[in-house]
């Protein structure tokens, strides 16, 4: 087995998240071309400006492959709020992992490494925006996220600390 390493986000991994971030919108049928969904703004408010204070998140990588999914969070505010938003206060996290990589337990280890590190910043909880249909949403109840709300056709769920 390959052996993972799970490190802190850095500034050479600002290419790599927007792959992710397309990796982690869930359609499942005719998904836009990556250029046309990275461009909506209900999209790009995931990673815009990254780098601000309360953003977050790590790289699983692996050798010879390099980066093979990532997970972080950042909190948004009322005015201008993501698809999982849940109050001011909660981060919203995003996590994927190239699918050639799904299902060796990469999104679980980086899913505990993000809960970990949102508990130890005195976060209240985290929250998240999943696709009923998306097979993560299993995982999410695995670590306690509960469902809590819709958002046009996602679910949102919170985990409380």
């Amino acid at each position: 087995m390959t052996s993972i390493n799970i490190r802190p986000i850095g500034e050479k991994d600002k290419p790599f998240l927007w792959d992710m971030l397309y990796e982690m919108v869930h359609i499942p049928n005719d998904k836009p071309p990556k250029e046309l969904l990275l461009a909506m703004p209900g999209i790009r408010q995931w990673l815009e400006g990254w780098g601000r204070t309360g953003d977050e998140g790590f790289v699983a990588e692996s050798a010879p492959a390099g980066p093979i999914g990532a997970a972080w969070y950042r909190l948004s505010d009322a005015g201008q709020p993501g698809y999982g938003f849940v109050d001011e206060r909660t981060p919203e996290l995003s996590i994927a992992v190239l699918p050639e990589h799904a299902g060796r337990g990469i999104g679980t280890r980086l899913l505990r490494t993000l809960i970990e590190r949102a508990e130890t910043q005195g976060y209240p909880g985290l929250s998240l925006s999943v696709d009923p249909r998306n097979a993560a949403l299993r995982l999410y109840e695995r670590f306690g996220f509960r469902r809590c709300g819709t958002s046009g056709t996602s679910v949102t769920m919170l985990l409380r600390f």
